[in-house]
């Protein structure tokens, strides 16, 4: 069984290749949570496929897992996704779920409020490159291997201990979500939303609460009209289907 939390569609897609490799399958975190249903476990192995939020999981991940009730002997793993480290983000997940094996895989940048997207370039690259550590990583899970092989980065105990912390509580927000003229109320931003957390009011997209800065309404809007204060603007939207 692998589980996996998305919002841009980088960790979906690692969590599908390594199910097509090692013939496991696959499950939506996000439908797990909405609907309440978590499936009992199965089978000899689970794993989790999850992308990096500021150098840890995203809470819904924390949340679930801390939910699943994995068998004393089953073989755990772990993959996150990153676009360049993943600081202690895997040392934080340890508390609900203690991976034997661990791997961190590389994936094109998606946070543009404060970053440029990859060049087609280098995202192309990472792709490619991610393509043949997943088959490595398949590899290794159906021989049941332990040891973690994640990419920490420079100065990871403060960007997980002490950075992640201030991000969520200071820049983790919605109100700077909002529509330039064009928006077309298709409602993609609610269908793609892995928190349900927007909603159409009056043919415009407002967002609730429980906002995580996945920034999945953002790449998903066909129009491209979903910005992020005024730093989004001339940055460009992310698509993986342009590097498969």
């Amino acid at each position: 069984m692998i589980f996996y939390f998305t919002g841009t569609g980088n960790s979906r897609w690692v969590a599908r290749q390594l199910a097509s490799a090692t013939g496991d399958e696959v499950f939506d975190i996000s439908l797990c949570l909405r609907s309440g249903n978590i499936p009992p476990m199965a089978g000899k192995r689970v794993g989790v496929v999850f992308p990096i939020h500021s150098w840890r999981a995203p809470r819904p991940v924390v949340e679930f897992l801390s939910r699943l009730e994995v068998p004393q002997g089953m073989y755990r793993f772990a993959v996150c996704t990153c676009g360049d480290d993943a600081g202690k983000a895997m040392q934080c997940l340890a508390r609900v779920f203690d991976a034997d094996a661990a791997w961190s895989v590389v994936m094109p940048n998606t946070y543009v409020p404060m970053f440029n997207l990859d060049t087609d370039e280098v995202a192309a690259g990472k792709v490619r490159a991610a393509r043949e550590l997943i088959q490595e990583i398949a590899r290794q899970v159906q021989e049941e291997h332990s040891g973690w092989k994640v990419h920490e980065g420079g100065f990871p105990r403060f960007k997980s201990y002490v950075l992640n912390p201030l991000f969520a509580r200071f820049v983790v927000r919605t109100r700077g979500f909002h529509t330039d003229d064009g928006c077309t109320a298709c409602g993609t931003c609610v269908q793609v939303c892995p928190m349900g957390n927007v909603r159409l009011v009056e043919g415009r997209p407002k967002w609730e609460e429980a906002c995580i800065h996945c920034m999945a309404c953002l790449h998903g809007c066909p129009a491209e009209v979903i910005q992020y204060g005024t730093s989004t603007r001339q940055k460009g939207r992310y698509r993986l289907a342009r590097y498969l």
